[in-house]
């Protein structure tokens, strides 16, 4: 419960302080020609659909290549808020079913990220969006759960000004003290986005 709360006064205390930023930058900003200023819809998107996670990550393994893919009750939801600047912060909420030593068991996580988007320096598109991003995240699996670090990648195809599909790989790494029953392992996001 403890890790639980952590996570959402770390999700709380970096949204408000990169508020504060967009605030400031907006009093210091002046008008721009249009070309040149980022068109921005909204600044919170929606998130819902399907994963799969991968839990056989030894190094050798290339995520999804080699070891076993889980696709059970396989359902996320991702809350971001973006600001004026390339950063957000996102929070998510996990669902899938993993092979245990006996049965497939239910698995479920909360993980808060902080991304950097960089499409601007690769596409010339207000449609497309990539990031990256790092994070912190609990898990609980068989009546256990563990702390993770987080690393992520992401695309985005905008196909309205409200809506797009998003795909994002997250390699979750478990920090001490280990659960012997799962430790790291990689999920592969597929869903479609909302915004305002």
């Amino acid at each position: 419960m403890k890790s639980i709360f952590f996570i959402g006064m770390l999700f709380l205390t970096t949204s408000f302080a990169f508020a504060q930023i967009d605030k400031q930058e907006k009093s210091n900003t002046t008008i721009v020609a249009s070309q040149s200023v980022r068109k921005q819809v909204s600044n919170t998107t929606i998130t819902l659909g399907l994963n799969l996670i991968s839990d056989d990550c030894n190094v050798k393994y290339v995520p999804f290549i080699g070891g076993s893919i889980n696709f059970k009750t396989p359902f996320f939801i991702t809350a971001e808020r973006r600001f004026k600047s390339d950063f957000s912060t996102s929070l998510s909420l996990t669902t899938n079913q993993l092979e245990a030593k006996t049965s497939d068991k239910f698995y479920k996580s909360v993980d808060v990220n902080e991304q950097y988007y960089f499409n601007r320096y690769l596409f010339n598109s207000e449609k497309i969006e990539t990031y990256i991003g790092l994070g912190i995240g609990r898990y609980f699996f068989e009546n256990k759960g563990n702390n993770t670090f987080n690393g992520s990648v992401a695309a985005r195809y905008w196909f309205s000004n409200h809506y797009g599909v998003s795909t994002q790989l997250i390699g979750k790494f478990a920090l001490p003290p280990l659960n012997l029953d799962l430790n790291n392992l990689y999920q592969l996001n597929i869903g479609l986005v909302w915004r305002k």
